[in-house]
């Protein structure tokens, strides 16, 4: 069960680390062009050659050196220590305080968390095969859960042909 959860983990983390890295480095070429047009420096062409060289090549190195620490996320996560039973713990907070320490995991967390949970199914709560609804587990007014209902009935009742 504990592989499949680990599996789970860093299939979604790499689907938010690729789509991180789309969009941070999709303003590459158009960028450059831009910024070289607009400075208008009066390098030898082979110097400016040389620092486009250079540039890409750090790029590449910064890149690389991301990538190989952010590969590392999810396993540097799962070997920290859990934190200690409290009634005053919050994880939302955790998160928010460790968010710099897990980018990528912290963002996975912002939509699983935000992300309501229900302890009933609709479908089972507006169920009329022998299951009575009572006040206790629905949070709707009688008037909604009796429109619901017949809205239901009315929904599945067989058509009436009309002849004209």
């Amino acid at each position: 069960m504990t592989e499949r959860v680990e599996e789970t983990l860093n299939r979604l983390y790499y689907h938010y680390h690729d789509h991180k890295c789309n969009s941070n480095f999709n303003t590459g070429p158009e960028a450059s062009s831009s910024s070289k047009a607009s400075n208008e420096m009066d390098f030898d062409d082979n110097e400016d050659d040389t620092l486009k060289f250079l540039a890409s090549q750090f790029a590449k190195h910064l890149e690389s050196e991301e990538s190989v620490e952010s590969k590392s996320e999810v396993a540097r996560y799962l070997l920290e220590s859990c934190e200690k039973p409290s009634d005053s713990f919050d994880i939302l907070i955790w998160w928010k305080m460790n968010c710099q320490k897990y980018p990528i995991l912290s963002q996975i967390a912002r939509d699983v968390l935000a992300m309501p949970i229900s302890t009933v199914a609709s479908e089972s709560a507006f169920s009329t095969s022998g299951r009575l609804l009572d006040p206790f587990r629905s949070s709707l007014s009688p008037k909604m859960v009796e429109a619901l209902i017949c809205g239901q009935d009315w929904l599945r009742s067989k058509p009436i042909p009309i002849d004209v």
